[in-house]
């Protein structure tokens, strides 16, 4: 699985899981736009902001728990990464949830209670 998704028994009962950065970009002509990165299939990242886009380039940058480093932190504010996945309830049906895993520390696990992700 990613660096970038937690580990933990709801991938069990889960399905479609997603990582997702999103922050606001400073685009060349210093206007700012909400940006976002698919984290989910990345095991190390080096983001860019290539005007107001965020661009996963070679090479590995410090990550601060699942928000990945990079220099897009210079021209970016309000970074948030959103977890994301379909759970199975108990009466067995699915039912969409999302967790803000930015300031999670990286040794948390993650369930499944009756189809909402929580920190265990």
């Amino acid at each position: 699985m990613s660096t970038f998704i937690p580990g933990g028994s709801y991938a069990k009962t889960s399905k479609n899981i997603k990582s997702t950065l999103f922050c606001q970009s400073r685009k060349r002509n210093q206007s700012t736009i909400p940006a976002e990165l698919d984290l989910t299939a990345l095991s190390q990242a080096n983001v860019e902001n290539l005007d107001g886009y965020l661009v996963n380039q070679p090479g590995s940058a410090s990550a601060s728990g699942y928000v990945p480093g990079g220099s897009y932190t210079i021209t970016s504010t309000g970074e948030v990464v959103i977890l994301s996945a379909l759970c199975q309830k108990r009466d067995q049906s699915w039912q969409y949830s999302t967790l803000d895993i930015t300031h999670l520390s990286t040794g948390k696990t993650l369930s499944n209670i009756d189809g909402v992700l929580t920190v265990d």
